[in-house]
């Protein structure tokens, strides 16, 4: 829920008047009211130092949740952003102890838990949450992200002023000018590192916070991570009893996510997650109203049967007895928000995953709800990706002897893992990332022995001839996967390196560090649904049963299994998770194999010799003007580039675009950001003449 922005100023910078900064706080709300249309409200320290703003979305403690917070002496201020679950009992221990509480809201914890436990307040607090905190008696400034960056917070420095905010577009109601990062844009730090496509302005990591001292100093820290253990660790449990805390831990997460003074919807697509996430809340709100269903949204694909899971959300809908509405995923529509939904993520999109999430989160906004509870996370921790069984095979799983699970040999590992990396990769694998699994030699392989940052790094398809010669002059080449590379906590590598981590450990650590925080929980998660002022509740994320889920063994997650015949081993994904969650999904969903979810443009046969409504915006919104306002491409490649995709389209399998409009959605999406955020074009560092 809900949205923020805030200021601090140091010691050695010129404070404006409170009114001043009033004004400056009210523009900021302005740009990012969609956050929050409930209510809005702003602080202003009698000395002008800090500035919070917040803008309201109403789900829990509808009259008395009004922000900024504050304590009972007026000396700590915050602004909270998100949910804190668990607050009623944490709340009643607290007032034992005699701490006061002025409303029944779970933001008001941030302010007494930082009372009582100073910045180990994050050790207590369980949830998706961002918020900035000030403590006027220490004059310091506090922000944090919550574990997995469910939330989005970001800052800048501005005319030496510290600024943070749910979206980088607040930053403009408080002075600041937006310019290209350029060497960002290349190597993609927005999926690598917290860079964005904007100099100077950073995401805050998931599970980091920030104290913004008086003397201008920023420190960042981080307050949890990811961690996995040694290859050899004992299991936790029994099969049984291991299957057993999965399912009773993710009860819990979704028990704690229905809690809410709104109606309540569930996302629900054609896949294990969403489906049990359906599930279980249908069973937990039937132990009070054996009556109760779950209404739920899904979208349909109806230009093409062949990636539309509408027909199995039906069908896993009708099992629990939910209500479900179908919401229709043209190309046409897709290309409607397309350009939408890039301003609300700030940065560059290459499918249409974002597009299709802003059409189901205004479904659901349209039919009353609030809040929706999601499948997101799941695939990153439970082993859900095509490209896991080969970072799987780099290792060999010492636990799964003691549990009796037969693995490949030695030697069928190496195979194995040939034939993987020097294919396509399992059958399922869209052509969106399948031929990066064939680009091992240039992988960074000297800072992580796994793949999955090649595969990552193929997801934003840019390369040197899209750029212009100043701009590759100035950053070199495109090389993502060594930027993701680079990104990951040093130790990490070093584990991957030693084989501290089992190799699928290291790579679900990378792909939850970049895919899940950077592109499902941003453009796919928050930042669409925020778009339309609607909470979505992530169960999968809830960082007790991640912790457990991550200490369990490879073979548990990503499952070899035996077969007769020239392909001895195949692999079943999200194993356990199957498994614990059998007595909530139809046996279709249990049985299925992952594929692909590409919201897909597919002409139909009359459509041939017509622009379809992607050629058509290409073509109408890439132009010599605009491509060359940005500074950053040569447009006689992304002239060729059009040309080709107009004259002579292709459409892969599962529903994935064409590569060559793929790159071509880069340039619009920097097109759309340029004019939205009023960026200059890039200004280059002139090269040295020779």
């Amino acid at each position: 829920m809900c949205g923020l922005t805030a200021v601090f100023h140091p010691d050695s910078v010129v404070r404006p008047s409170p009114d001043v900064l009033q004004q400056e706080l009210a523009a900021s709300l302005e740009i990012i009211k969609h956050r929050g249309p409930d209510s809005r409200g702003t602080y202003v320290s009698p000395d002008a130092r800090v500035g919070l703003g917040h803008v309201r979305l109403a789900i829990i403690d509808l009259e008395t949740g009004q922000q900024p917070m504050s304590d009972e002496d007026e000396l700590i201020h915050c602004v909270v952003t998100g949910e804190i679950y668990d607050h009623d009992r944490i709340r009643a221990e607290m007032q034992r102890d005699g701490f006061s509480f002025k409303t029944k809201s779970d933001s008001e914890l941030v302010v007494q838990l930082y009372k009582r436990d100073g910045m180990n307040l994050l050790l207590s607090l369980r949830g998706e949450f961002a918020f900035v905190l000030y403590d006027m008696k220490r004059r310091i400034f506090f922000a944090a992200r919550d574990r997995f960056g469910i939330k989005p917070l970001y800052y800048t420095v501005s005319n030496g002023r510290v600024l943070f905010a749910s979206e980088m577009k607040a930053f403009m109601g408080l002075g600041w000018k937006a310019e290209w990062d350029v060497s960002s844009i290349v190597h993609n730090g927005d999926l690598g590192d917290e860079r964005t496509v904007f100099k100077g302005a950073f995401k805050l990591g998931a599970g980091h916070s920030a104290l913004c001292l008086p003397s201008g100093e920023v420190r960042i820290e981080r307050y949890w991570d990811l961690t996995y253990p040694a290859p050899s660790a004992p299991p936790p449990g029994t099969m049984e009893e291991m299957i057993s805390t999965v399912r009773n831990m993710l009860i819990e997460s979704v028990r704690l996510r229905l809690r809410a003074d709104v109606p309540l919807a569930v996302y629900l697509s054609g896949g294990i997650d969403s489906s049990s996430v359906a599930g279980i809340a249908t069973h937990l709100l039937r132990e009070k109203d054996p009556q109760a269903k779950v209404t739920a949204f899904t979208l349909a694909y109806v230009e093409d049967e062949t990636t539309d899971e509408s027909p199995l959300a039906r069908r896993s809908a009708a099992h629990i007895g939910a209500d479900i509405h179908a919401v229709p995923a043209t190309e046409a529509g897709l290309v409607d928000v397309l350009e939408e939904a890039i301003y609300h993520a700030e940065q560059v999109a290459a499918t249409f995953h974002g597009a299709g999430k802003f059409l189901l989160s205004r479904a659901v906004r349209e039919n009353g709800y609030k809040v929706a509870l999601s499948g997101e996370g799941s695939d990153e921790i439970f082993a859900g990706y095509p490209w896991f069984p080969a970072d799987y095979l780099r290792n060999v799983d010492p636990t799964a002897e003691a549990l009796g699970i037969p693995v490949p040999t030695d030697a069928e590992r190496a195979t194995l893992l040939s034939e993987m990396i020097g294919s396509a990769g399992p059958p399922q694998i869209s052509n969106m990332y399948a031929t990066a699994l064939d680009a091992e030699a240039n992988t960074s392989q000297e800072l992580l022995q796994i793949n999955a940052h090649a595969v990552l790094s193929s997801f934003i398809p840019q390369d040197a001839k899209m750029f212009s010669r100043g701009v590759i002059s100035e950053t070199g080449a495109p090389d993502v996967a060594r930027c993701i590379a680079e990104g990951i906590d040093p130790q990490v590598r070093r584990n991957s390196v030693e084989s501290s981590w089992h190799s699928l450990n290291v790579s679900l650590y990378v792909t939850g560090k970049t895919l899940m925080t950077k592109i499902i929980l941003n453009w796919a998660g928050d930042r669409n649904d925020m778009s339309n002022s609607i909470e979505s509740r992530v169960a999968f994320l809830d960082h007790p049963l991640v912790e457990y889920v991550n200490s369990l063994p490879p073979s548990l997650k990503l499952r070899p299994i035996a077969q007769d015949g020239p392909n001895r081993w195949t692999f079943v994904e999200k194993w356990i998770l199957r498994e614990a969650t059998k007595p909530f999904i139809t046996d279709e969903i249990y049985k299925r194999r992952k594929i692909p979810f590409n919201p897909p443009p597919k002409p139909s046969n009359s459509d041939k010799g017509t622009l379809t409504p992607l050629q058509a915006r290409l073509r109408d919104r890439i132009t010599q003007k605009t491509v060359e306002r940005t500074g950053l491409f040569d447009w006689g490649y992304v002239e060729e580039l059009l040309k080709g995709y107009l004259e002579n389209p292709v459409y892969p399998s599962h529903g994935a675009i064409d590569i060559r409009a793929r790159k071509l959605m880069i340039v619009l999406s920097l097109v759309v950001l340029q004019e939205r955020f009023d960026v200059p074009t890039a200004n280059l560092v002139p090269c040295n003449s020779h």
